[in-house]
Formats: structure tokens, sequence, C-alpha cells
């Protein structure tokens, strides 16, 4: 199983992602997204902004994969957002990684796909609260959705 912390690609470009990838003959991946933790540890708007990222993470995850699992870390610990899947599909897989990582990478030559992650996450959003879908990562959303209620 190869271990990808997403942000030691941020400064990647897709061909080189993909290259990456394929030369690792993998096809189990566990899927490490660090936590922005900062003080104030009780920061709501910081605790939900994050989870909304790592549920859509997972739910676009997911899309590449029967075989998904994912952990549900405290809020109030350093614990990374980790996800596991397997996939024999390693472009659409680039694509996805690359895709995600510069949503939330500010990058002034991929500002076109930040702009669509951000579209695609709000759209995610709306399609769970007029009940259209069931977010995958359930444990995260529970997280979230306590943090806004607070």
């Amino acid at each position: 199983m190869l271990t990808i912390n997403l942000m030691e690609f941020a400064d990647y470009k897709f061909k080189d992602l993909y290259a990456y990838l394929m030369m690792q003959n993998e096809t189990a991946f566990h899927i490490t997204m660090e936590r922005h933790f900062e003080e104030p540890k009780d920061d709501k708007i910081m605790i939900v902004t994050e989870y909304y990222d790592a549920l859509y993470f997972g739910e676009k995850l997911s899309e590449l994969s029967n075989d998904f699992c994912y952990n549900v870390p405290s809020e109030y610990c350093e614990v990374p957002f980790t996800y596991e899947i397997s996939t024999n599909d390693i472009e659409k897989l680039a694509d996805t990684l690359f895709y995600l990582i510069k949503g939330i990478v500010l990058d002034s030559e991929t500002t076109e796909i930040m702009e669509k992650y951000w579209e695609d996450k709000e759209a995610f959003w709306d399609r769970y609260c007029n009940d259209e879908i069931i977010p995958v990562c359930q444990g995260l959303l529970h997280i979230m959705e306590n943090n806004l209620q607070e």
C-alpha cells in the first residue's frame, strides 16, 4: 500500500503526479490530508471548514473505489485525515488528487481548478441539504454538523 501525503504534491504538475503514481506500480493507497491545526483549538469556523474539506475529499476519493475507508479524528487533536482506496485507474486517481490538492492550495497557475473545486464543493453541499445524496464520510459530517449547531 502506497502512502500519499497530499501536501507533499502541492507543487507538482499533473503530469509529474501521474508519472510518480505510475512508477509506484501500486493499486492500494493510503492518502493523508494534513490538519490545519492552529490555536485556538476550539475555533468552530476553522473546525467546520476543515471537516467540510475532509468530507468532500472523502466523497471524491470514494468515487474511485468500491474498497474505501476513512478515519474520523477528533476535532481537538492533530491526527490527520486519512483515506484508503484501491484502484487500477491511475490516471483517474492522479486527476482526482491533482484536483483536490489544487482546490485547497492557492496557485496562480491553477486558479480555474480552484474555482471549479469550490463550485463543485458547494454543489455537493446543496445536494446533501436537498436530500439528493448521502455523503460517504458520515463520521466527518457528524462532527462538522455538531460544530455548526454549537
